[in-house]
């Protein structure tokens, strides 16, 4: 093991030389690390509960769902892709050397457990909001992270073992899927026989979620016990259920050792497959769309010309991958969790308009910097063409402030449909909307002129994020205090609906010298 500890602390190594080359992200992760520490804090002394005493049974109900959808479609990649704790380096270096494969697999896992580690920080961020929403026992917090943690640890070695065990036929591989497929029609199913002979279908989904099925399932059981310990307490069954879960890592990585497994051949596709992500992910494009071939084919040529022909290739593209004009999976996505949000707030009516919009507002920015725009400006024929800047940055950013525009369309109107019922607010929550996704656009150029290419494209998230929410923050407050001096939703949202317009004007100004310094793209 000595060469494979060797390689780790070079990695560290290298990773701290290069911040340290690097002083604009040595700053920003310095930024980082002391608001982490805040936020740890915070998460900690805050009081649970602070909005609304959520029941003990919906906290349940919510984490078996998420973790049943997780697992499921955990299970699915394993059978198609595999899972995978490796990188294309790993593959180069440490497969082709004469080190015992159980020892790599032992450094893949030692490896994965950093990434498992940054995943728990990332969960920190939602704690705050499940604080305010539910009583937590003083120990909560870290039963959640703990929670998250160990399906961290999990999801690859259980990927990878079922990877490794169906892909010897393509008759298991397709066994395996219809096991996994008829356990998941037999949970839809009972979820709808449950609502049907149930008199309010939201209690008799929480009934059903937080109904002992769920804990005969391996792996979904434990996770679900676990978690459920952040607001009943500690029981004998979560200590039973950490037991359980640590056998299981152990029973499969005894598994792969002891039958000495050629599992270098079996990674491999799971390897390529995450580079893939990984390469999306620092070109700012969709990581859910890698390796998917599944865009229509059109017959169309070009008429426009200049800057306006970016604008008509943005809609050929939209035509091939949307289902119909610009709705495409996010614009579903945020739709449904939109319509779904509203039954998570029961007691909050007046509320539930403006928790709908800034909670659809914080998807979209994660969507919009995925957007297609962003490839645009990675491309250099766009600094090419003989148009004035604003009239290029214009078209670069017209289907994604069209599509927003859309779907702020169909998410409030069926928000008219079920909760709000003035016309007026409708409208100006699909103004507000739309610009908070011009606010996103154009807040991401202005990232980029003045941070110029930083260390990672996670640090460039959190930059946007921040110079995101530091720009809209003022609106939305100026809104707040509207509403309840006012008693006036209208007055509110069109005050949050002007802020936004001013920024966005504001931001499109500052953004048109992209075009004139391309290292900054």
């Amino acid at each position: 093991m000595g060469p494979l500890f060797f390689l780790i602390r070079r990695q560290l190594k290298n990773i701290i030389r290069g911040l340290a080359s690097k002083p604009l992200a040595l700053i920003g992760y310095i930024l980082i690390g002391i608001i982490m520490v805040g936020f740890i804090l915070l998460v900690i002394v805050m009081p649970s509960g602070a909005v609304r005493h959520g029941s003990n049974e919906l906290f349940k109900a919510i984490l078996t769902a998420l973790i049943v959808l997780f697992v499921y479609f955990g299970l699915r990649q394993g059978i198609e892709k595999g899972s995978s704790y490796f990188r294309f380096s790993d593959v180069n270096l440490v497969f082709t050397s004469p080190i015992n494969q159980n020892k790599v697999l032992l450094y893949g896992f030692i490896k994965h457990m950093g990434t498992s580690l940054l995943i728990v920080l990332f969960m920190l961020f939602q704690i705050p909001n499940i604080k305010n929403n539910f009583i937590l026992t003083r120990y909560g917090v870290w039963i959640i992270l703990l929670t998250a943690l160990l399906y961290s640890l999990l999801s690859p070695i259980i990927g990878m073992v079922v990877y490794i065990y169906t892909s010897k036929s393509k008759t298991g591989r397709m066994m395996a899927k219809r096991i996994i497929d008829a356990l998941a029609a037999l949970v839809v199913v009972g979820l709808f026989i449950s609502i049907i002979t149930g008199d309010d279908y939201l209690n008799s989904i929480i009934r059903y979620l937080n109904s002992g099925i769920f804990s005969w399932f391996p792996v979904i059981g434990q996770l679900s016990t676990i978690a459920s310990a952040a607001v009943y307490g500690i029981t004998p069954a979560f200590f039973i259920s950490i037991a359980i879960l640590f056998g299981i890592i152990a029973a499969f990585l005894l598994i792969i050792y002891k039958n000495n497994l050629d599992y270098y051949e079996d990674v491999l596709a799971a390897t390529e497959y995450i580079e893939l992500k990984i390469k999306a992910k620092r070109q700012g494009r969709d990581v859910t769309a890698v390796g998917k071939k599944n865009a229509r084919k059109i017959r169309s040529g070009f008429t426009a010309s200049g800057a306006a022909a970016i604008f008509e290739k943005q809609m050929l593209e939209y035509r091939k991958a949307s289902y119909f004009l610009f709705f495409d999976k996010s614009s579903f996505i945020i739709v449904l969790a939109g319509i779904l949000f509203q039954f998570l707030m029961p007691g909050m009516a007046e509320l539930k308009i403006f928790m709908i919009l800034f909670f659809s507002a914080y998807m979209l920015f994660f969507f919009v910097i995925q957007g297609k725009w962003p490839m645009e400006i990675e491309r250099p024929y766009i600094f090419l063409i003989p148009e004035p800047d604003g009239k290029k940055l214009l078209y670069t950013t017209l289907t994604e402030n069209i599509k927003n525009f859309l779907d702020g369309i169909l998410l409030f109107t069926i928000t008219y449909i079920f909760i709000e019922k003035s016309i007026v607010v409708i409208f100006l929550c699909i103004i507000s909307y739309t610009l908070y996704g011009a606010v996103y656009i154009y807040g991401d150029i202005v990232s980029r002129r003045l941070f110029g290419a930083v260390h990672s494209k996670a640090m460039q998230v959190f930059i946007k994020l921040f110079v995101s929410f530091l720009v809209l923050l003022p609106g939305t407050l100026f809104g707040t205090i509207a509403y309840f001096a006012l008693a006036s939703k209208e007055a509110a949202f069109l005050i949050i609906a002007l802020w936004n317009l001013i920024v966005t004007a504001l931001l499109f100004l500052a953004s048109k010298g992209v075009f004139k310094h391309i290292e900054h793209s």
